[in-house]
């Protein structure tokens, strides 16, 4: 048995399975101006395609294979009645074409309106505030529209648009965002043609930073506060953390901030912490060190109210102890050994006589010393005895000295006696009878 050659047959000589390209259109009549929302099917092998109305005023589609898809525009020139085509066709060579019938409406005079995105800013960090403004969505059939990251996140669904087309959305750079460009979208809702882009870079966030000048005072003192990397609108400032904030400040578009506080009336002295926060990102803020001073010590303490005024020098050892109150005048020279010691309590029974110097007020003290020496002296004799038997004379004389001391002010006057020796001018007797 012979067998004959293999024959390899390709499916091309066979026949070519027929494939099928179709386009659908979100409406098959409007009126100039109005956005066709195109969809195409079959497109096997395609790597760019490109609609057309009546042939003409071509758009770019999207090639999603084996589907295309795209918006195209009635154009202004378009005469009213059916009989108008709208194409799409690949443009790699391969023969995918496809085409669909489309009826121009009378009476359409309002241009297409072109649709566009805006962000402002354009660039920012994590946590920066951004306003997201939009036009041109009118045609919007759902009049929402939502927005999202190409090729990432959603961000919001379901924003209104206004009866002009425009709508307006803010957002902040969510934590965390690596820094790189993010191409914001914004495409009417269930009509994903009907869209604008606009690119936000996200930079390199750079930390908020606290600065006080000076770094430290007593209470209800002012300092100034500087602050860089805040971004936000407005920040807070906490004492120690707490609450409530004990003063704010608006922060400038390029997140700096300069303004003065006052150091709370209460704070103890000591370290402390001054806090910059922002009032609508909690999570951004920076601390600075604050050491409030000890007012005890330098206004009430051993300066004013211490040592200095109100104890040694003043009130302490030198007015009022050892000096003016104490060993000189009240101690061992005028009250003491000298006068009230030795001559006023041992055997002599003569009296010494000296000079007062000062008012007469001051001699009549000198003479009840006297008696109440004698009458210590002697036995503790008693009153009756003493005023039937002691007789003091003072002798008149001039001073010879004036003494004065100067007391402080508000304080009474002080008293001083001096007594000095002189040769006996006359004689003095005491007669004792005993009983």
């Amino acid at each position: 048995m012979s067998v004959g050659p293999y024959v390899s047959t390709s499916l091309a000589a066979v026949g070519t399975q027929l494939k099928v390209e179709e386009l659908t259109l979100s409406t098959h009549e409007g009126p100039p101006g109005t956005p066709v929302s195109v969809t195409g099917t079959g497109f096997d092998v395609c790597d760019q395609a490109t609609l057309t109305f009546d042939g003409q005023h071509a758009t770019p589609a999207t090639v999603h294979v084996p589907e295309i898809s795209g918006t195209i525009v009635v154009p202004q020139d378009a005469t009213a009645g059916p009989n108008h085509t709208i194409e799409a066709t690949c443009d790699s060579g391969n023969a995918y074409q496809a085409e669909a019938a489309f009826t121009v409406t009378s009476g359409g005079t309002t241009p297409a309106e072109h649709q566009t995105l805006t962000l402002d800013p354009d660039h920012g960090s994590v946590g920066t505030p951004i306003d997201v403004q939009g036009t041109g969505f009118a045609q919007c059939s759902a009049k929402t529209v939502d927005l999202y990251v190409v090729d990432g996140p959603a961000i919001a669904s379901a924003i209104p648009v206004a009866e002009n087309g425009d709508f307006s959305y803010k957002e902040v750079v969510p934590d965390p965002t690596p820094p790189d460009t993010y191409t914001f979208r914004a495409a009417c809702t269930g009509e994903p043609d009907i869209y604008a882009d606009a690119d936000l870079v996200v930079e390199s966030p750079a930390p908020p930073v606290l600065t006080l000048d000076p770094e430290q005072g007593a209470t209800n003192a002012t300092l100034k506060a500087n602050g860089t990397g805040f971004r936000c609108p407005e920040v807070d400032f906490r004492w120690d953390g707490g609450e409530p904030p004990f003063g704010s400040a608006a922060v400038e578009e390029s997140g700096s901030f300069t303004t003065e506080i006052t150091v709370p009336a209460d704070a103890e002295p000591g370290e402390h912490t001054v806090r910059a926060v922002c009032a609508a990102y909690p999570e951004q803020y920076d601390e600075s060190p604050f050491t409030v001073t000890d007012n005890g010590t330098d206004n009430g303490g051993t300066t004013n109210g211490g040592t200095a005024n109100g104890g040694t020098q003043n009130g302490g050892t030198t007015n009022g102890g050892t000096t003016n109150g104490g060993t000189g005048n009240g101690g061992t020279g005028n009250g003491g050994t000298a006068n009230g010691g030795t001559n006023g309590g041992g055997g002599d029974r003569s009296a010494a006589v000296g000079w007062v110097v000062g008012p007469a007020s001051l001699g009549a003290a000198l003479i009840l010393a006297l008696a109440a020496a004698v009458y210590f002296g002697r036995l503790h004799r008693g009153p009756r005895w003493v005023r039937g038997h002691v007789r003091a004379t003072l002798r008149p004389a001039t001073a010879t000295a004036d003494v004065t001391e100067l007391h402080p002010s508000g304080e009474p006057p002080t008293r001083t006696v001096r007594l000095d020796p002189h040769a006996d001018p006359g004689s003095a007797a005491i007669e004792d009878v005993d009983r």
